[in-house]
C-alpha cells in the first residue's frame, strides 16, 4: 500500500549523493509554507538512502528560508562512517537557494547497548479510542498539515473555544490520517505536527528555526503515538517547544526540541 508521506518524500537519485524531490503543498502550515516536520522527513529519507546503518538515531535541522511546493534537490554528504554511529549531512536546495540543512546520525537498533534508566513512564491518559476525536475541531482545508493527521484528546484545547488556558502544555494522541504505521520517518514528521501550544497564550502561527529529534527506539506495532508537548519560555518573540512521543504500548520512541519564532513576535 502506498501512503501519503512516502509519496511526498520520494526521491529520484541523480548520483553523487544528489536526489530530486517534488515538494507538495499537502503539508502546508498556517504560514502557507511546508511544515518543518515534513521538510525534516524529506531530508532524512534522502540521507537514509545513502546511509551505512539501517536506523536514524538523531537529526538536527536548521531552516534558512521557507520552501515552496515544487521541484527541489537534496544533496547528501557522508561525513563519517563509524562502527556504531555514522554521520551525514543533507541540504535542501530549491531555485538555487539553500532552504534547510540537516545533520543525521545513524546506527543499528539491533546492535545497541544494554544500559537503561527511565525515570518516568508515559503520561497517564485514556487510550486513543477512548478519547474524543479532536480532528474535526478545525475545519478541513483550513490548514493542510492538520488534514494529514488525526488527533484524539481527553478534552478540547481551550484556545479553540475562545478560552485559552494560559498553560503552554498539551497531551494528544496522533496518527497518520491514512493509517500509516509509525516508524522513524513518520515519528520525525509527527514531532512537528501538533498545533503550537503557544495558542493557549494567544499565538497560533509559529515558524521553526531549528529542530532536533532523537529517536529512542525502533517504533514497531503502533499506529497512534502520544505527544506530550510543552513550551517553557517565550522570550523576545521566540519560543521553545519540547515533545515526547510515546507509542501505544507506553514506550518512548522519540524526543524533539525546537526553537521557533512567533508571527508578529
Amino acid at each position: 500500500m502506498s501512503y501519503l508521506l512516502d509519496d511526498a518524500v520520494a526521491t529520484e537519485p541523480l548520483g553523487d549523493g544528489v536526489h530530486r524531490v517534488q515538494l507538495t503543498a499537502d503539508w502546508h502550515t498556517a504560514n502557507g509554507t511546508p511544515n518543518g516536520g515534513y521538510i525534516l522527513a524529506v531530508l532524512q529519507h534522502a540521507a537514509m538512502r545513502e546511509a551505512a546503518h539501517p536506523d536514524p538515531l538523531s537529526i538536527a535541522i536548521t531552516y534558512f528560508r521557507p520552501a515552496v511546493a515544487g521541484e527541489a534537490e537534496v544533496r547528501v554528504r557522508e561525513v563519517r562512517v563509524g562502527r556504531r554511529v555514522s554521520t551525514y549531512d543533507a541540504i535542501l536546495v530549491q531555485h538555487d537557494k539553500e532552504i534547510a540543512h540537516a545533520v543525521l546520525s545513524t546506527h543499528d537498533w539491533d546492535a545497541t547497548g544494554s544500559i537503561e534508566h527511565t525515570p518516568h513512564a508515559a503520561p497517564e491518559i485514556p487510550g486513543p479510542e477512548e478519547c474524543p476525536d479532536s480532528s474535526g475541531l478545525i475545519p478541513p482545508g483550513m490548514m493542510a498539515i492538520l488534514d494529514r493527521y488525526r488527533y484524539a484528546m481527553p478534552e478540547a484545547p481551550g484556545w479553540l473555544s475562545g478560552n485559552p488556558s494560559g498553560v503552554t502544555e498539551s497531551l494528544a494522541w496522533i496518527r497518520s490520517a491514512d493509517g500509516r504505521p509509525v516508524d522513524a520517518l513518520l515519528a520525525g514528521a509527527m514531532v512537528d505536527a501538533f498545533w503550537p501550544v503557544t495558542a493557549e497564550i494567544g499565538h497560533v502561527a509559529s515558524a521553526t528555526i531549528q529542530l532536533t529529534v532523537h529517536y529512542r527506539r525502533r517504533a514497531e506495532n503502533t499506529r497512534w503515538a502520544l505527544g506530550h508537548v510543552t513550551s517553557r519560555h517565550v522570550i523576545a518573540g521566540y519560543h521553545d517547544e519540547d515533545v515526547e512521543l510515546w507509542d501505544e504500548h507506553g514506550r518512548l520512541i522519540a524526543q524533539g526540541r525546537q526553537l521557533a519564532i512567533l508571527s508578529g513576535g
